[in-house]
C-alpha cells in the first residue's frame, strides 16, 4: 500500500495546454554563481553562519502550523535567528508584489506557488538554486533531491520561455505541500436523504437539489470556493472546466474559456452553486470552505483541496471527524480531471544573507522535517520517503467513511492531477478576468456575455 501510494504521485503531470513544451533554453536561465562558490572548498556545517538572521514570509495554511513549533530546533541546530510572518493568501501575495517590485529585500525567503514563480522568475526576484543543491559545503550529505515525486519537484523549474518550459531550465522552488481536488462529503447526510455519491457534475446538481429538501436551519447541501480570484479559475473551477474539456487555451493557443464547453461547464457549475450554497456563497474562499465543512455546516464540499482531511479527520479542528469521505472529483463529458498545487518554498534574489537563507531552505525541505510537518498536518507529502513512514501511514490509512478510503481516493486523483497553464507572468491577472466573469455571471445569469467579454480582455493581455 506504501509503495503504491508513491508510485502514483509520481505520475503527477505537468501539463500547458495547447503549448508543446521545447528543450531548455541555451541561456543561462538566469542562474548566478552565488550557490556554487559560496564556503568554496568547506566541509558541510550546519552552523556555517551562525549568528546570521533571516526574514520570511508565509501565507496562512496548515503547513505553517505544523512548522512554527520546529523553527526553535532550526535555530539551535545553526545559530541563526528566524523571524517570520503569516498573511492570509491575499494579503501575503499583495505584500510579496509589493515588497519584490520595489527590490526592498525585506523576506530573504518567501512561500510561493508555480503560479506567482512564473512572473517572480522572469523578473529576476528570485535566486536559482541548483548551485546551492549542487554545492556539498552548503548542503546537507543526506538531502537527497531524488526523493522529491518527479513531478511536484519539477513544478519549481522553469526555463523563462514563456508558454513552455515546466521542469526545464533554473530550480526556483523547493516543494513543501502538494494539494489536488476531490469531492468531500458527510455519509450520515446523504444517508438520511436517500441519495448515493455523486459520480458526475450532473448528478452533484441532482443530489444537492434532494439535500435542500431535507437540510434545514444553517445546513447546506454543498460548498465550494467561489471569491473573484485567481485561485477559482486555476484549481477547483479549473477542475471542473477540464472535465468539461475546457482550458484557458485551445490546441492552437487561442483563449477558449467562452467555448459551447466552457459556456455549459459555467452554466452547471453556477446552478449547482446556487441551488444549494448559502447567499454569501461567491465570497468564499477556502478558508470559509474548510471551516464550514469542519463545522458540520455542509453535506458535501466540491472540488475542494484533499489536504483538508488532515483537519476533518482531527477530532481538536473538526466536528465531522467521525463522519466525513472522500471521493474522486465527478467526471465531466471529458472525464475526468483535477488540477495540482504546490506550494513552494524560494529565496529573494535581493537577499543580505544567501547562505543562512539556504541553511534554512534545505533544512525545511530536508525529509526528516518535511516528515514532521505531515505528521503534523501538513498534507500532502511531496517527498517519497514519506509514505513508507509507518506512523504515516497509519494514520492515512484511518481516514475516510471506511478505512483506506482516503490513501484510495488520493492514489487515483494522483492519476488525474496535472498543471495544464501555460508558464506566463501575467497569468495570475488573466486568471482574475475569468473569476470576475463567472461572479457577474451568477448574479446576473448572463453567462456567454461575461465569458466573451472575458475572453477578449484575455487574449488582448497574453497576444
Amino acid at each position: 500500500m506504501k509503495s503504491r501510494t508513491a508510485a502514483a504521485f509520481v505520475a503527477l503531470a505537468l501539463g500547458s495546454t495547447g503549448l508543446a513544451a521545447c528543450g531548455a533554453s541555451d541561456s543561462d536561465d538566469g542562474a548566478s554563481a552565488g550557490g556554487e562558490t559560496l564556503r568554496s572548498g568547506e566541509t558541510y556545517d550546519p552552523r556555517a553562519f551562525e549568528g546570521s538572521s533571516i526574514n520570511l514570509l508565509l501565507i496562512e495554511h496548515p503547513f505553517v502550523s505544523a512548522l512554527e513549533p520546529l523553527i526553535p530546533e532550526f535555530e539551535e541546530q545553526t545559530g541563526i535567528d528566524v523571524s517570520y510572518e503569516v498573511f492570509s493568501e491575499q494579503q501575503g501575495f499583495d505584500k510579496l508584489q509589493a515588497d519584490l517590485s520595489a527590490g526592498s529585500g525585506n523576506y530573504d525567503i518567501l512561500m510561493t506557488d508555480p503560479l506567482h514563480n512564473w512572473q517572480y522568475a522572469a523578473a529576476g526576484w528570485l535566486e536559482p538554486l541548483e548551485d546551492y543543491i549542487a554545492n556539498d559545503a552548503v548542503t546537507m550529505p543526506d538531502y537527497n533531491v531524488e526523493d522529491f515525486v518527479p513531478g511536484i519537484y519539477e513544478s519549481g523549474q522553469w526555463n523563462l520561455e514563456l508558454g513552455e518550459g515546466i521542469g526545464e531550465g533554473s530550480t526556483w522552488a523547493l516543494p513543501i505541500n502538494f494539494e489536488s481536488y476531490n469531492l468531500t462529503y458527510r455519509p450520515s447526510m446523504l444517508e438520511e436523504a436517500d441519495v448515493e455519491v455523486p459520480e458526475t457534475y450532473e448528478e452533484v446538481l441532482e443530489v444537492t437539489e434532494k439535500l435542500s429538501e431535507t437540510l434545514e436551519g444553517n445546513s447546506y447541501p454543498i460548498v465550494t470556493r467561489f471569491d473573484r480570484y485567481w485561485d477559482l479559475t486555476y484549481l477547483t473551477w479549473a477542475s471542473m472546466a477540464q472535465s468539461y474539456g475546457v482550458h484557458l487555451l485551445d490546441e492552437n493557443g487561442e483563449v477558449a474559456i467562452a467555448s459551447p464547453g466552457g459556456i455549459e461547464a459555467a452554466e452547471m457549475f453556477l446552478e449547482i452553486v446556487k441551488a444549494g450554497s448559502p447567499d454569501d456563497a461567491a465570497a468564499f474562499t477556502w478558508y470559509e470552505v474548510l471551516q464550514g465543512m469542519a463545522s458540520g455546516r455542509f453535506a458535501m464540499a466540491l472540488n475542494e483541496a484533499d489536504l483538508f482531511a488532515a483537519t476533518y479527520e482531527n477530532p481538536e479542528e473538526s466536528s465531522i471527524s467521525d463522519d466525513v469521505g472522500y471521493a474522486l472529483v465527478p467526471e465531466g463529458p471529458a472525464g475526468r480531471a483535477t488540477g495540482a498545487w504546490v506550494w513552494q518554498v524560494s529565496m529573494n534574489s535581493g537577499s543580505q544573507d544567501k547562505g543562512a537563507a539556504w541553511t534554512f531552505m534545505q533544512w525545511l525541505t530536508s525529509p526528516d522535517v518535511l516528515l514532521e510537518t505531515n505528521l503534523a498536518g501538513n498534507m500532502n507529502p511531496v517527498r517519497a520517503s514519506a509514505w513508507e513512514d509507518e506512523e504515516l501511514s497509519a494514520m492515512v490509512d484511518e481516514w475516510g467513511e471506511t478505512p483506506g478510503q482516503y490513501r484510495e481516493v488520493l492514489e487515483a486523483t494522483a492519476e488525474i492531477s496535472a498543471i495544464r497553464f501555460p508558464p506566463h507572468p501575467e497569468l495570475t491577472r488573466v486568471l482574475d478576468i475569468w473569476a470576475e466573469a463567472l461572479q457577474a455571471s451568477y448574479f446576473d445569469g448572463n453567462t456567454e456575455e461575461h465569458l466573451k467579454s472575458a475572453a477578449d480582455e484575455i487574449d488582448s493581455i497574453l497576444n
